[in-house]
């Protein structure tokens, strides 16, 4: 009969035991290519978007488009992602801390998807295409069977110098929300807030003229994400700042992800 040990992490399905992954293989992230984007919205409207506990510091959306290469935890592997999120304050019983709150983040990979899903980051599938690169000219988009969802695009012109690169070289706050929906009825068996940090190394990177493009679908388009889109999309874009665009490493310190209070 198989039975769980405290002293060991498990994944689903958990009854073919723990320990199976290598523990030499660290959360680096050894090529990674970001976008960034944001832009100033209706502060009311995006505040609603967050749970109990969190405050929000701007009227800011961050949107950034990621394509990593040779992740050392999926053995070398590649997926890429769309994160959205807004900057905010924490204020719990003991916590008390600033970074940016994961509003949905799309990948492309079932197995980064399952792995974040459990630290609490809100990870869920879309086909997140590669980086088009013509010239200074980049581009991708999101889609789910066809309907795209989200374009970004950057027209990379300015290099950044050497202070710029320093001060995003850093540790990040990143939080997100761990719900655990109760099987057979409303509520959940498990919903808390949660932290993520995680590490930003580049090693270059540029400023540039960035647009970015919601299309809002329909149930029929995407059953399962058409609200989550509709609620994004209907956040007015008042102000875009420059983009961004950054190669460098990332490093997900996931061993110190916690349970906020």
């Amino acid at each position: 009969m198989f039975r769980f040990e405290d002293d060991k992490c498990y994944r689903m399905p958990a009854h073919f035991g723990g320990g199976a992954y290598d523990p030499a293989a660290k959360a680096t992230y050894r090529d990674v290519t970001t976008l960034a984007y944001s832009y100033t919205t209706d502060g009311r409207q995006l505040a609603d978007l967050l749970p109990e506990g969190f405050e929000l510091l701007r009227p800011e959306l961050i949107v950034q488009y990621q394509q990593c290469r040779e992740v050392d935890w999926m053995a070398g592997s590649y997926y890429n992602l769309i994160w959205v999120a807004a900057p905010v304050r924490f204020r719990g019983r003991r916590d008390e801390l600033e970074g940016t709150f994961a509003l949905v983040v799309w990948e492309n990979k079932t197995t980064p998807i399952l792995t974040g899903n459990m630290m609490g980051i809100p990870k869920i599938y879309s086909d997140v295409e590669d980086l088009h690169v013509l010239g200074e000219k980049y581009r991708s988009s999101a889609s789910y069977e066809g309907s795209t969802f989200l374009e970004v695009e950057m027209i990379r012109e300015q290099p950044m110098g050497e202070q710029e690169l320093k001060a995003l070289h850093g540790d990040l706050n990143s939080f997100g929300w761990l719900h655990i929906p109760k099987i057979g009825g409303p509520g959940a068996e498990l919903s808390v807030p949660t932290f993520f940090p995680m590490r930003f190394e580049p090693s270059s990177g540029w400023t540039g003229r960035g647009t970015l493009r919601w299309t809002e679908l329909t149930w029929e388009q995407n059953p399962m994400q058409w609200h989550i889109i509709r609620a994004l999309a209907s956040l007015p874009m008042l102000e875009l700042a420059p983009a961004a665009l950054m190669k460098g490493q990332m490093i997900l310190a996931d061993a110190k992800g916690r349970v906020l209070q």
